[in-house]
């Protein structure tokens, strides 16, 4: 189990960065819809092809080994894949939005509610 997540580790930086490019993306092409709808799809697939290193590791481990595939970690790692990928992306949406300069600013005051 201590291998999944040596593998996991060191393929998270990926998502993490693949996230950031992602959000900066759609921090300049914000107006167009399609782009926060398809990068859905974008963060679930790029999530499974990185668990997919986590698993090899697991079925090298077996063959070699001989301990059983923790599928239990598995999950926990696709699932932590697809986190770490979606919160930098959304990181990634508020650093570009203040790079290209399209933030609007509130000058301190909080917005009425009435």
């Amino acid at each position: 189990m201590g291998l999944i997540y040596d593998v996991f580790d060191k393929f998270s930086i990926v998502g993490i960065v693949i996230g950031l490019i992602l959000g900066i993306y759609l921090a300049i092409h914000h107006n167009e819809s399609n782009l926060w709808i398809s990068s859905i799809p974008f963060i679930l697939i790029f999530s499974i092809l990185i668990t997919i290193f986590p698993i090899g590791a697991a079925i090298q481990d077996k063959s070699k080994n001989g301990i059983p595939i923790p599928v239990n970690a598995l999950i926990e790692a696709f699932i932590l894949n697809i986190a770490i990928i979606a919160v930098s992306t959304a990181f990634g949406v508020v650093i570009g939005s203040f790079i290209i300069g399209n933030v609007i600013t509130d000058n301190g005051k909080l917005p009425s509610l009435i």
